[in-house]
């Protein structure tokens, strides 16, 4: 994602938030030299890879990992579900009685 593109994801909103971090020496130049090998400012380098860094783990945490057995027990129970015990008949006419099961 190019600066560009990254300032086209941003609401088109006049209220901005601010966002400020004090870091050592060393990590600003590397900041200000990659901004500027980039051809953006320091703010939009940072923004831009903060930016990047969150959506990549906000992806990452939806994303749910099984081990094989656990994938093959999984789909074994989406093929062949088990009689719905107590608890899980009581849910489903709570939840028929809720209203939240309107089909529109």
């Amino acid at each position: 994602m190019g600066i560009s593109e990254f300032l086209d994801d941003l609401p088109d909103e006049k209220s901005e938030a601010r966002l400020s971090a004090r870091v050592p020496v060393h990590v600003k130049e590397t900041i200000k030299l990659a901004a500027d090998l980039s051809g953006a400012t320091e703010t939009q380098f940072m923004a831009q890879a903060a930016y990047r860094a969150a959506r990549q783990i906000i992806e990452q945490e939806r994303v749910v990992r099984l081990s094989k057995s656990d994938t093959i027990a999984f789909l074994d129970m989406l093929d062949n579900p088990p009689t719905p015990n107590k608890k899980l008949r009581s849910a489903m006419a709570t939840y028929k009685k809720s209203g939240l099961n309107v089909k529109g």
